[in-house]
Formats: structure tokens, C-alpha cells, sequence
């Protein structure tokens, strides 16, 4: 029964007031995205990080744990909460060969663009209370997907990608049930809240000498629309942890998918050679309006293991996969009925992440873990593009965690993702890319990642 214990209610006044004051933290650091494999973020856990997230659907020994799986609420003696946040400190460049207009014409700008994935800090806090021997409940807040890109104006694949930025916020209320020793069943409701914002480059000088506009100078003449969109929406969790041995615990979850319908004003900003304003008058679009972009979250499955093989040693392995075959195409659709659809073709694959760690138990107040992974990307090679430049990657991180008393845990993390260098080719063939021209290169990227987490028990 390694980790699902059941212990009587114990009264926590002091720490709810606590949990309050982190919950109010997390929300005014809320504000920065993050990027990771497709749009998604497993941040959520330094202490889960430290053996890269080996053993988290299976581990119940802090209340971080919830955010991988709801029945880990089954772990809570009493009342307990952690609380994280984690730096995301990437390195990015590019480098094209090939960026011209759909019309032939070189689009000029800088070809080797560089630091476009941002800097960012996710935060998280989770919080455990156990009713009585069978049932406890918690709530979850956390990133679980988030994206920020941003390019410098005029560089030569503007077409395709200028800034992209994607921030949710997820509160998910979940109990858990214990019907026999040592299997916990858990479930919860997420509730989800989604910004996004949208820039990019329109080649009006192209579209100008298309409908021959006098003065029209394809990959000279740049219009610009932004995108600012919000949504809420809702969906489900649900898990189970079963003890199979004394040592040997095993943990499976589901998280569904959620569909987000990212509703804003959209405006343009025209030329200053009068084209966009010209194409406006004769045809109606470029006027400013509202737009929606419908993006769907994908569900997830998440299996775990943990091994405890002495008093010192405990091994652990992970195997997620999640449906990022859902997401087909992003495509912005304006209120104004003169103005087409903006359609960007993704088709994007299913995708697993691999993981194997290890923890030694130093003595009673440290603990030493580290792990190895394998992030698969979702993006096809056919449709990579640098709004969203992903790629497979590797894990390699470690962590420490002290035990200050019975209480207080303290835990820090660093981990390094590696990255190799991926290839864009994206031509006018693609659907949705007629008016965005041919870019060709490459993008590489790194990722260093550091963890701080407080876990703080009422028992």
C-alpha cells in the first residue's frame, strides 16, 4: 500500500488560507505561455519532472500528482497542497534558402531568424482533502497547453508566421473513490479557459498585381491581421491507481478532449501604398470585424509504473499517448462575408512520450531522482511550419527533493530538452498556403527547464 493511505479528516483552517494565497499567485503569473511538444505542456509537477514524468499516473505522494491523474487523490492523509512553478528557457533559430511570394518574386528579409520561442514561467497548484477512509476530493490548476512565437517584422517566411501566442488556464475539481485496499478510481471536470492571438503578414502587393492594381509590387507592399481571441470550455478526467504488489503500483488516466472556439475582434493593418485600401474598396474585405479560430485540445492517455526495489532505490516508466490527430487545420473565419476564410493545413499525427526514471532515498531528508525521455512530435514533415517549428525531442533531467520536517517538502529540477534540427518546405500547393508563397530551410531549437515546487502537508 506504497501509496494510497486512508486516514480520518484532521481539521486545516490555516492551510486552506495558505492554498488561497497560492492560488492567488498563480493566477498573476498566469499571464506567460510556454511552449513544448505541438502546443501541449507537461509542467505541472516539478518534483514528476525531476525523473521526466516516469511514474506520474502511478504516484500519489504529493498533491502535484493530480494534474497526471485524478485518482492520486486516494494519497491524501489529511489535507495537503503543492505548490510549482517552472522556467522554460528555450534557444531557437532558423535558416531559409528558399522564401519567395507566390508570384515568383523573392520576399526579401532576413532568412536566418533566431530567439522566436519565448522565454516563459508555467505555474500550477493543486490542493488534497480527504472526507473519510473512502473519499477525498481536490482541485487542480494548471497550463496544460500553451505556445508563444514571435518573429521579427519583414523577415522572409512572414507569410506563414509572425507572432502566435496560446495561454489556458485549467481548474479541475476532482474525488476519489477507494472501494477495496489499495485501488483508488478518480474523476474530475475540467474547466478550461483559452487566449490566443493570431498575427500575420498578408502579401497585398501580390494579390494587387494579380487583379492588376497599377503600382502593385509583389512582396513589397505587406498588409497585417491580428486575431485576438477568448474561450471557455469544458470537459472530463478520469483515472485509476492500483497497488499490485506491496512495491509495484500501476496507474492508468484519461483527460478528453476539449474544443475551444477562440472568438475576437480581428483587424487589418493596410499597406501604406494604398493596394490593401484599393482591394478593400473594390471587393469589401480587409475590413475590420470579429472572427473565430476553433482549436481542439486533444484527449490524452497516460500509463505509469513505479517499482520500489529496496528501502533506497524505486524505479519508474511512462507511456502517453495523445490523439493530436484531431487537429487538422486551424482556420479563422470572419464575420465579414467578403473576406475568406484563413485556412493554415496541419494535419498533425498521434503521439507518444516514453519515459524510464529512478529515485534514491539518501536518508530520511533527501531524495535524489532523475529520468530519460522521448517526446514524439505530431508534426508530418509535409506540414511543418514556424508557427509551430516542432520536432521529436529527448529528455535528460534530475532533481532533488528535502524534506525541511514532516510538513514541508522543497523540490528543484533542471532538465534539458534536446531538439534536433527539423526541415520546413511549404510551397502554394498546400491547401490554405495560394497566397503565402514557397519557404524552404530549417529550424533547430534547445530547451533548458528549471523546476521549484513546495509540498506542505496538515497531517
Amino acid at each position: 500500500m506504497r501509496y494510497l493511505t486512508s486516514r480520518p479528516y484532521v481539521d486545516s483552517e490555516q492551510v486552506m488560507r495558505r492554498s488561497s494565497a497560492a492560488l492567488c499567485l498563480l493566477f498573476i503569473f498566469a499571464a506567460t505561455p510556454a511552449v513544448a511538444a505541438g502546443y501541449g505542456l507537461k509542467e505541472e509537477s516539478a518534483d514528476a519532472m525531476a525523473a521526466a514524468y516516469a511514474g506520474s499516473a502511478a504516484t500519489s505522494s504529493d498533491a502535484s500528482y493530480l494534474a497526471y491523474n485524478p485518482a492520486s487523490l486516494a494519497g491524501v492523509e489529511g489535507t495537503d497542497f503543492a505548490v510549482s512553478g517552472t522556467a522554460i528557457l528555450p534557444g531557437s533559430r532558423g535558416h531559409y534558402t528558399t522564401a519567395t511570394t507566390s508570384a515568383g518574386n523573392p520576399t526579401g528579409g532576413g532568412t536566418k531568424p533566431s530567439g522566436f520561442i519565448s522565454d516563459a514561467l508555467v505555474p500550477a497548484f493543486a490542493v488534497r482533502h480527504r472526507l473519510d477512509d473512502q473519499w477525498a476530493v481536490g482541485l487542480d490548476i494548471s497550463a496544460p497547453w500553451g505556445l508563444r512565437t514571435d518573429y521579427p517584422a519583414g523577415w522572409a517566411g512572414r507569410y506563414y508566421a509572425q507572432k502566435t501566442e496560446l495561454l489556458t488556464i485549467n481548474a479541475t475539481p476532482s474525488v476519489s473513490w477507494q472501494p477495496l485496499p489499495g485501488v483508488a478510481l478518480g474523476a474530475g471536470l475540467q474547466i478550461e479557459y483559452a487566449q490566443a492571438t493570431l498575427d500575420e503578414a498578408i502579401d497585398t502587393g501580390t494579390l494587387g498585381a494579380s487583379a492588376g492594381i497599377p503600382g502593385s509590387i509583389p512582396g513589397h507592399q505587406d498588409s497585417f491581421a491580428h486575431l485576438s481571441g477568448k474561450s471557455w470550455t469544458f470537459g472530463f478526467t478520469a483515472g485509476a491507481i492500483v497497488n499490485l504488489t506491496d512495491d509495484l503500483t500501476a496507474g492508468l488516466s484519461y483527460r478528453s478532449s476539449l474544443q475551444h472556439d477562440l472568438k475576437g475582434p480581428i483587424r487589418f493593418t493596410l499597406d501604406g501604398a494604398g493596394i490593401g485600401a484599393t482591394i478593400r474598396t473594390l471587393t469589401g474585405a480587409f475590413q475590420d470585424s470579429r472572427g473565430v479560430a476553433p482549436l481542439t485540445m486533444p484527449d490524452m492517455i497516460t500509463g505509469g509504473l513505479t517499482d520500489r526495489l529496496s528501502d533506497d532505490w524505486s524505479v519508474m516508466a511512462e507511456l502517453d499517448w495523445t490523439h493530436w490527430s484531431r487537429f487538422r487545420a486551424l482556420t479563422i473565419t470572419v464575420a465579414n462575408p467578403a473576406q475568406p476564410p484563413d485556412v493554415t493545413s496541419i494535419r498533425w499525427n498521434d503521439a507518444v512520450f516514453a519515459s524510464l526514471g529512478a529515485e534514491y532515498r539518501f536518508d530520511p531528508s533527501w531524495t535524489f531522482r532523475a529520468g530519460v525521455a522521448y517526446d514524439e512530435s505530431p508534426t508530418p514533415d509535409a506540414t511543418r511550419e514556424p508557427r509551430i517549428p516542432d520536432a521529436d525531442r529527448f529528455w535528460l533531467s534530475a532533481g532533488v527533493r528535502y524534506k525541511v520536517n514532516d510538513r514541508l517538502d522543497l523540490n528543484i529540477t533542471a532538465a534539458r530538452l534536446i531538439v534536433p534540427a527539423s526541415d520546413v518546405t511549404l510551397n502554394p500547393a498546400i491547401p490554405g498556403a495560394a497566397a503565402r508563397g514557397t519557404l524552404v530551410g530549417s529550424t533547430d531549437s534547445y530547451v533548458n527547464v528549471v523546476g521549484f515546487q513546495m509540498s506542505y502537508r496538515a497531517d
